[in-house]
């Protein structure tokens, strides 16, 4: 008779010891996929930065504290990367035609956007 007074506490701690177990799951399942969702943006933001073309741009175009410096050969450093589609409008950019508006900026020839190019040392 003594055993049957214990069941019910079985029971019920079974139940929230089940319940604990299958929130923690679930709780571990949504941090996984929330840091995955966090990797994936920040290594898209990363590749979208890395990717694109680079090319010789005009003097003005060099941060002026880049200007006159100089590569182990002697020429001056003047190589630019800018993405290859615009952040506005998604349109492909190509060498051709791109348009400076300033130090490491330019103007997407299709909507009218800034295209932020950055300095590379090659």
């Amino acid at each position: 008779m003594q055993l049957g007074m214990f069941d019910p506490f079985n029971q019920i701690f079974g139940t929230f010891t089940t319940m604990f177990i299958v929130i923690m799951i679930f709780v571990v399942v949504i941090v996984i996929i929330g840091v995955a969702f966090a990797c994936r943006a920040s290594s898209g933001i990363a590749s979208s930065v890395a990717r694109g073309f680079t090319m010789e741009a005009p003097s003005f175009v060099i941060p002026e504290r880049h200007r006159g410096q100089t590569r182990s050969d002697g020429s001056e450093m003047k190589t630019v990367r800018l993405p290859e589609k615009c952040p506005s409008c998604g349109a492909s950019i190509s060498h051709e035609g791109i348009d400076w508006t300033g130090p490491l900026e330019a103007k997407c020839n299709y909507c009218g956007g800034t295209l932020r190019a950055t300095f590379e040392r090659v």
